[in-house]
């Protein structure tokens, strides 16, 4: 017995001190990696610390040697090394750290991924450069802070990339994730037009069940119900009754099918879904007529093809805003283009020479008189010039009163 505790001391002792040794090691790294820190050698000093990292036993030094690893990389422009290290950092050390500035060091360096960085191998050699990792980085903020106030444009940036490489699945669970998480936010609204969009034109490209047309008229649904005063509520209510209008194609194209191929029974049920869900639609009509054909009891409406309404937009009319005088251009300042002063017709009458009095054309005359000279001191004034005042002729009266008493006549 006394032999076999003596063991288990020796080999405690023997752990200890290789504990010991680990750190002490480990600490020679981060001293090593500080100095070639302050050597602006920054991907040497990520090195070492990654090797003190790799050496150490202490929880608390392992942590602190992954920061410091991060803090090098990223002045070394190895941005999704740094990614590395933090993720290592949540996931290794998440009650020893800031989470909140972790998380948003991650959505950073997403930024800089999707702007177009890219980590160079090496560092002598520019133009060799690390594969893209906006994706991999942005899906990883996302999965450890789904709320983050970056969250929801994140998820628009994440769906365009997935649509651009015909990933249309994962976009449209990032689409439908942003009204959830962000109602009535813009990236929400503008989320929810995306889905519209994508949903109608997988509808168009090949919808057999119907699927992507009913999941359309359930997105631009849910988007008026949020938004009914936007300004696309037109183009939605457009793709809506669109996709309303393939639905009924397709039912009827396989009703025609059926009654090609001598099976009224199947023909008739398809195209009595048509006249009774999708009554407004192009091919309601021809539902109707081909129905009547098979079934002597069913009666056309009469006029049929003139109850298809399809939505027609609003169209504002805003007028030209009127202006302030009545002539809006006199001819000394109009480049030599109107021989006649320009007028204004809402607030002058049109002159004609053959029906103007004399009364009228005087002051026609001193209203464009006056309209010069305010644009001549308008002119004088921009370039910097004083105008001039007009000499007044005085009266005999006037002479008078101003002349001295010894001037006057007797």
């Amino acid at each position: 017995m006394a032999g076999m505790k003596t063991g288990a001391i020796l080999l405690g002792a023997a752990f200890i001190l290789t504990l010991t040794a680990s750190d002490k090691e480990a600490n020679e790294y981060l001293v090593q990696g500080r100095a070639k820190e302050k050597e602006a050698s920054y991907r040497s000093a990520a090195s070492r610390y990654m090797d003190g990292h790799f050496h150490a036993e202490s929880s608390i030094l392992r942590g602190n040697l992954l920061i410091a690893a991060a803090r090098a990389k990223r002045k070394a422009k190895l941005y999704g090394e740094e990614f590395d290290c933090l993720e290592r950092l949540l996931k290794e050390h998440l009650s020893e750290i800031n989470f909140t500035q972790v998380v948003d060091r991650e959505y950073a360096i997403g930024d800089l991924f999707f702007a177009g960085h890219r980590d160079q191998v090496v560092s002598w050699i520019p133009f060799i450069k690390e594969k893209d990792r906006t994706i991999e980085i942005y899906e990883a903020a996302l999965k450890n802070a789904p709320c983050h106030s970056r969250a929801g444009e994140v998820r628009l940036r994440l769906s365009r990339i997935y649509i651009d490489d015909q990933k249309t699945q994962e976009a449209i669970r990032h689409l439908r994730e942003i009204p959830k998480l962000h109602p009535k936010s813009d990236a929400a609204k503008y989320a929810m037009l995306e889905l519209c969009s994508l949903l109608s034109q997988m509808a168009e490209r090949g919808d057999g069940d119907g699927s992507y047309s009913r999941q359309t008229i359930e997105a631009c649904d849910n988007y008026l119900a949020a938004f009914p005063k936007s300004p696309e509520k037109d183009w939605v209510y457009r793709t809506r009754q669109k996709a309303f209008n393939g639905i009924a194609a397709r039912k009827y194209a396989v009703g025609t099918y059926y009654y090609r191929r001598g099976k009224p029974e199947l023909a008739e049920k398809y195209l009595a879904d048509v006249v009774k869900n999708y009554s407004n639609t192009e091919s309601a009509a021809a539902s109707e007529n081909l129905l009547a054909q098979i079934d002597e009891e069913f009666e056309a409406v009469p006029g049929r093809k003139r109850r298809y309404r399809p939505y027609k937009e609003k169209i504002v009319k805003i007028p030209i805003p009127e202006e302030d005088e009545p002539i809006m251009v006199t001819p000394e300042f109009s480049s030599n283009r109107w021989l006649l002063p320009v007028r204004d017709l809402k607030k002058s009458p049109a002159v004609v020479a053959g029906n103007v009095t004399p009364e009228e054309f005087e002051q026609f005359t001193a209203e464009s008189k006056r309209l010069t000279a305010e644009e001549r001191r308008r002119q004088q004034k921009k370039n910097g010039k004083k105008p001039k005042k007009k000499a007044v002729k005085k009266t005999e009266k006037e002479r008078s009163r101003t002349a001295p008493s010894g001037d006057k006549k007797p």
